[in-house]
């Protein structure tokens, strides 16, 4: 039988996984904050912030795969 964690951990696990996330992007230049912002401000009614996301994930391994980027 598989072991499924109760909905509040998972949430929760999430909710600091967000909290980390936001200081990580407090931490980005200026510039680039306003950059993504002003992207996903732009287009999360029409597409959703899942499909948005996609989008970055996908550019993001892109650059991994060129060794452009580090990925931790």
């Amino acid at each position: 039988m598989i072991n499924k964690r109760p909905q509040d951990e998972i949430l929760s696990g999430m909710d600091e996984a967000a909290r980390q996330a936001k200081e990580d992007f407090d931490k980005l230049p200026e510039e680039t904050k306003k950059t993504v912002a002003v992207w996903m401000r732009k287009w999360y009614l029409k597409a959703g912030y899942r499909r948005l996301g996609r989008i970055m994930v996908s550019y993001a391994k892109g650059l991994e795969t060129k060794g452009k980027v580090d990925s931790t």
